[in-house]
């Protein structure tokens, strides 16, 4: 395999990462055009680390029951790497989805240790290809079997259930599209954090 999953084995050792996260990536849009386009008040958009950015989610957690995720987003070589911490997902949210990747191509892997866990990847306001990680065979989008090479190439087969680290494997799959490896550094760079309500 081109690219190894192994490198994203850090995930496992963030709590939020492995139990309920989403991670998009959005190109060619700046973090404060991201931040807009989900709904952002721009009079809301703050700096923050990433310690700031889990105690803003977990205050609107408790506010507002879960209908308001916080995003932090961070600008890498041309892309937009939005998070989202034990609440929402970009990806399984229409609006959202065709908001952020109208002209613009997104990527987004959700993980729920308590339900299924999808990979998301849109193109100009459409779903082009989207599958349980758990189930990459069974496939949806208006070109679902657009990424079947490197779905091969990262170990995303379609042999059934049973698939090993399919979490990691969906982020090595998107370095493949986007260039960019998810890292642990990346969550001690500052970011810009605004709320988003779900729609």
């Amino acid at each position: 395999m081109t690219d190894s999953h192994e490198e994203f084995s850090w995930l496992a050792k963030h709590g939020p990462f492995y139990d309920v996260s989403c991670v998009t990536f959005a190109r060619s849009l700046s973090p404060h055009e991201a931040l807009m386009r989900l709904g952002s008040d721009s009079s809301g958009i703050e700096e923050v680390t990433f310690e700031k950015h889990q105690e803003r989610t977990m205050e609107y957690i408790d506010s507002d029951n879960m209908r308001t995720s916080y995003v932090g987003a961070l600008g890498v070589n041309g892309w937009t790497v939005l998070i989202q911490l034990w609440t929402g997902s970009i990806g399984l949210n229409g609006p959202l989805l065709r908001g952020l990747s109208q002209s613009t191509e997104v990527v987004s892997v959700y993980r729920n240790i308590h339900a299924s866990d999808y990979f998301v990847y849109a193109v100009d306001g459409e779903q082009v290809t989207c599958f349980d990680q758990l189930v990459p065979g069974t496939r949806w989008g208006s070109d679902p079997d657009r990424l079947i090479g490197k779905m091969h190439e990262v170990g995303l087969s379609w042999k059934g259930p049973g698939i090993d680290a399919p979490f990691p494997r969906s982020f090595a799959l998107a370095k493949k599209i986007t260039g960019l490896s998810f890292s642990e550094d990346m969550l001690n760079t500052r970011l810009l954090g605004a709320a988003v309500r779900d729609r």
